[in-house]
């Protein structure tokens, strides 16, 4: 049975870890977040990392995937090095907006944003070998797109919205880690392919009562389509939720 380890359980890491648990043997590792099949560790403690390298060099994992902002580790270098060490294969997440908006569309041929604060991990991790699954907006439970709206944290307006639902990323996770070949990329993107913008959903809110009509308003920045469809390639039987009926869920529309 293939051995996993997922290193960060928050709002990604938790369900991954249940997903993968069906038909895996798979361990989390949080600083805090002790659930069944995790251990606690902090992974900015060198000498509570070593012993982890130690416990776990016989045996090992098929892969392992880091999901929490690895850029925020002063001691990154150290944490790679142990995973690497330990692991047959090392995806970490990364996020869509170190992309450049250059075009309409995103792809992993676009550029990246050598500003971006995720850009110079990445450079590193990528240099070791590993892969790196580039999010959309994770939407879902207790993430609901529609409290932004109320927040004020987004505006009313044309903007593409790109998101990927947290448990489409559970699932793309198990595929990819079961994934039987050895021809796949080290970048890819994850987003639920769909068409949406601020203006729609802000509508679609303000027709079902839930919040205050508000006027459009100029687009601010300029956005971009996130184009997923190289990851359905290798990847063909991945589905993802279709994000109007997800939102009258969050919603309780239905």
């Amino acid at each position: 049975m293939p051995r996993f380890a997922v290193f960060g359980l928050g709002y990604t890491g938790l369900r991954i870890l249940n997903t993968l648990q069906k038909e895996n043997t798979v361990i989390g590792v949080s600083r805090e977040t002790k659930v069944e099949g995790s251990i606690l560790l902090d992974l900015s403690d060198a000498a509570a990392l070593e012993n982890f390298r130690k416990e776990n060099e016989g045996s090992g994992f098929d892969a392992s995937l880091i999901t929490f902002p690895a850029q925020k580790l002063e001691n990154r270098k150290q944490v790679f090095d142990t995973i690497f060490s330990i692991s047959k294969t090392v995806w970490m997440f990364g996020s869509t907006s170190i992309y450049q908006r250059i075009t309409s569309e995103i792809t992993e041929k676009t550029p990246l944003d050598p500003e971006h604060d995720r850009y110079e991990t990445e450079l590193q991790f990528l240099e070791k070998g590993g892969k790196v699954l580039r999010l959309s907006g994770i939407y879902g439970p207790d993430r609901n797109p529609a409290n932004w709206a109320r927040k004020g944290s987004v505006k009313k307006t044309k903007r593409q919205l790109n998101l990927i639902h947290g448990d489409d990323i559970s699932e793309a996770v198990r595929l990819l880690l079961s994934y039987p070949g050895n021809d796949l990329p080290s970048e890819l993107i994850l987003s639920d392919g769909q068409w949406h913008t601020w203006l729609e959903i802000f509508r679609f809110l303000e027709d079902h009562g839930k919040i205050q009509v508000l006027p459009e308003e100029k687009m601010d920045r300029e956005d971009s389509f996130i184009d997923s469809s190289l990851i359905r390639k290798f990847l063909p039987g991945l589905q993802t939720k279709d994000f109007w009926g997800e939102l009258e869920k969050l919603e309780e529309l239905i």
